[in-house]
């Protein structure tokens, strides 16, 4: 996304945070915290479900924020949505309407839902997001760190085929750190399982001071030690269009529902220190 579109979202989570019924997520671990080999120990965990079909106390659907994609070049704008994110049969469910006409929407913004953690000072975490993609074509769904432009890391999957960034002509995961000092990012994206769109996999980053690392079900597939973050902020799932052949193309024929059975998060804070003296 552009530095416009990802300004109006860090002011959109201050903004629902201040206003926030204040709510308690952060639970303790040992006193020694919980060691994660290689990526470090961690202070605080969270794990969330979806039984009934209300968010749970620590998770904020983004309401009413209009991205404003156009003033980047994109064919369309988009608009998270609070419509749509629900829970259902278990799942956290992130929707991108099927069949929109954005030229005739207001603003002409694609509808698209997202979440948030209410936490919004995370400094370095390992976050586990059990998770079925859509493979409707024509949206960006997303598992990421956020506190700005040069402060980012992403899990992304990218529905279409076409979508120019998906080079090998096949809806890929895409994992990057955005550039911290200018400059290009760092990025590769690799084939998805086989049944992304029809069973549960686990996407998983691990956020260090010195490194990130990006695994589908345990398994290593990259590792980055340039422009890694090092600012605290929030971590966001989402599934959005804005008609952007570069990326995500869109809007989708039908609906597009990324379902999220599980998120494990364990992580410190700027209030946090990490492990025993």
């Amino acid at each position: 996304m552009s530095l416009f579109t990802k300004s109006l979202i860090l002011l959109n989570i201050l903004t629902i945070v201040t206003n926030a019924s204040p709510i308690n997520s952060i639970r303790a671990l040992s006193a020694c915290g919980k060691t994660i080999e290689g990526a470090g120990t961690f202070m605080q965990s969270a794990t969330y479900t979806f039984p009934g079909t209300t968010l749970p106390s620590g998770l904020i659907a983004s309401s009413d924020q209009l991205i404003r994609d156009q003033a980047s070049g994109a064919p369309f704008n988009h608009i998270f949505q609070a419509s749509n994110v629900f829970v259902k049969d278990g799942y956290l469910n992130i929707k991108v309407p099927g069949a929109q006409i954005p030229a005739s929407a207001p603003d002409q913004a694609i509808s698209s839902g997202e979440v948030f953690t209410e936490v919004s000072d995370i400094l370095y975490a390992s976050v586990r997001t059990h998770a079925i993609f859509s493979t409707e074509p024509g949206t960006c769904q997303s598992s990421f760190f956020y506190k700005s432009d040069t402060q980012e890391v992403d899990i992304e999957f990218l529905s279409d085929s076409t979508s120019q960034s998906n080079t090998n002509n096949t809806p890929d995961l895409h994992y990057t750190n955005q550039p911290t000092n200018g400059g290009d990012s760092t990025w590769s994206h690799q084939a998805t399982p086989q049944d992304i769109g029809s069973a549960v996999h686990e996407y998983r980053i691990d956020w260090t001071a010195d490194f990130t690392a990006f695994y589908v079900d345990g398994v290593l597939k990259q590792k980055y030690t340039t422009n890694v973050p090092s600012q605290s902020g929030t971590w966001l799932w989402n599934n959005w269009a804005n008609g952007d052949e570069g990326w995500s193309v869109g809007p989708p024929k039908d609906d597009s529902v990324l379902k999220i059975e599980k998120i494990e998060m364990f992580y410190n804070t700027t209030r946090t220190a990490s492990g025993c003296a």
